[in-house]
């Protein structure tokens, strides 16, 4: 027989299996079941709950709760910044300054999500990537050229892989594994959640199955199954769900601008089954997917776990310097493991970062190893960067952010106007050659808008009207070399 608590809903519980005892006394029969009873709801009372309000940083600040739902429905990528647990509100990290300003009172934390180590299932014709729908800085349609195709990706990109604006939706039924190690012993059952699901699209009503294992893949502790289509929604998002079995991705007919309700989950270690006996076991978290699971990350608390050694690569430094038209990058690994190679990213803003150029890395390595990546022609001002280190199945980790501060003036006749700009953009230059290619791109690097101006020309011309308020990129380039400038459509 089975026992629920009451006082817990049932999507937040596991079945107990309870051994039928014969008693000859019924009034004894009667104290050991509601003693059973009081047992059980305890035990519910502290392990796996849902999240009853998250914050974002959507448009700035976005907050939303099962109480108050904003009716605000983020449309792009927004990293979590805190969300509500069993009465308490806990900072991930990502920015607890904004947190303060808001005036939202919270108890400090440390979350990352968790770097997917495998996927054993093969995706379905359902299986889709879930963008927010100005992910691509098209309103209503697929951009060109399309998003990149990689559910590992988005199941952990954002600031920290918090990025609740992106997700893999009917996650291939099957195993998901996340590499973990170095739990906490003396962290168990404090009531701090130690790990965060997210649920971000429309499951059915089949259960996932929750729980960690050893090296060799068998549990460690107990499962812990979770409806997630039964979870209280947090508030709604608008998405595009592209086709992850095409290449590129596709956006079919009634996927496009679809809203979606945000839910999530968290547990402590005891929800598991995790005790000191059996804590240093632990080897993977994993999912044991039903095929209708839509998930943005699986996150955990960095002050309860250590996923270090699942990493690919221990960098010691990362500097970056400016020179005439050019910043040059430098970094420095003590180790790397199963490393394939540095994504040099750039931005603007510091926000929205874009693709620059890939180095390749040795691979495996315990002595240090010295890089470099030269960007030439940079844009003028204030410029951010960042390395993602992918390793060989494609789970990457980001380094921390440099700023370079760019002089170019090679470019200096190129000015664009006005800044910001409401409908048309104007664009005067040196006479031009027939060969250079002006266009506007989204803070992703996508082009919305792009003309070749006519040899001899001085000046070009923009009609933005159409595009959604936001930040966008003028870039200018021959072929050879590269001018951006940063714009903002009112």
């Amino acid at each position: 027989m089975y026992f629920m608590n009451p006082n817990v809903p049932a999507r937040n519980q596991r079945n107990v299996s309870v051994i039928s005892i014969a008693f000859p006394d019924q009034f004894l029969r009667r104290r050991v079941l509601i003693t059973l009873l009081l047992l059980t709801a305890l035990y519910f009372s502290v392990s796996a709950q849902t999240v009853t309000e998250v914050i974002t940083d959507y448009s700035g600040y976005w907050k939303s709760a099962q109480s108050a739902i904003n009716t605000v429905k983020p449309d792009n990528s927004h990293n979590m910044l805190a969300f509500t647990f069993n009465g308490t509100r806990y900072s991930t990290g990502v920015n607890d300054a904004l947190l303060t300003t808001k005036g939202d009172h919270f108890t400090a934390g440390d979350y990352k999500a968790l770097p997917v180590y495998q996927i054993s299932g093969a995706s379905s014709t359902d299986t889709k990537i879930g963008l927010g729908a100005l992910y691509d800085g098209v309103h209503n349609g697929a951009s060109n050229p399309r998003p990149v195709n990689s559910m590992n990706k988005y199941l952990t990109d954002g600031v920290k892989g918090l990025d609740l604006g992106t997700c893999v939706a009917n996650l291939p039924a099957g195993d998901i594994m996340f590499a973990v190690t170095g739990l906490q012993a003396p962290l168990i059952g404090d009531g701090i959640p130690d790990l965060l699901i997210t649920q971000t699209a429309d499951p059915s009503s089949t259960q996932d199955r929750y729980e960690f294992a050893d090296v060799n893949g068998n549990r460690v502790g107990n499962t812990v199954n979770i409806n997630l289509g039964s979870l209280p929604s947090l508030g709604n998002w608008t998405a595009d769900f592209y086709d992850v079995n095409t290449t590129p991705m596709t956006l079919a007919s009634g996927f496009t601008q679809t809203d979606r309700p945000l839910r999530l989950w968290a547990a402590d270690f005891s929800a598991f089954g995790i005790n000191v006996s059996n804590i240093g076991q632990v080897a993977y978290f994993r999912i044991r997917l039903s095929g209708s699971s839509d998930v943005a990350f699986v996150a955990y608390n960095n002050k309860t776990f250590n996923v270090a050694s699942t990493l690919p690569a221990k960098l010691s430094w990362f500097k970056g310097k400016a020179a005439a038209q050019q910043v040059t990058l430098t970094w420095q690994t003590v180790s790397e493991q199963q490393l394939d190679r540095f994504v040099i990213e750039s931005s603007y803003d510091g926000q929205h970062f874009f693709t620059l150029d890939s180095v390749k890395a040795t691979g495996f390595s315990n002595t240090t190893k010295n890089y470099s990546y030269t960007q030439r022609n940079p844009a003028n001002g204030k410029l951010w960067y960042r390395l993602k280190q992918t390793d060989k199945n494609g789970n990457y980790e980001y380094s921390t952010i440099i700023t370079v501060n760019s002089v170019n003036e090679k470019y200096t006749a190129i000015q664009a106007y006005p800044n910001p700009v409401s409908s048309r953009l104007t664009v005067k230059h040196e006479p031009a050659t027939g060969q250079e290619q002006y266009s506007i791109r989204n803070m992703h690097g996508m082009p919305m808008l792009q003309q070749k101006p006519a040899a001899g020309s001085v000046q070009s011309s923009f009609n933005m009207q159409q595009l959604p308020t936001g930040t966008y990129l003028l870039v200018v380039s021959n072929g050879k070399e590269q001018f951006t400038e940063m714009l903002f459509k009112k």
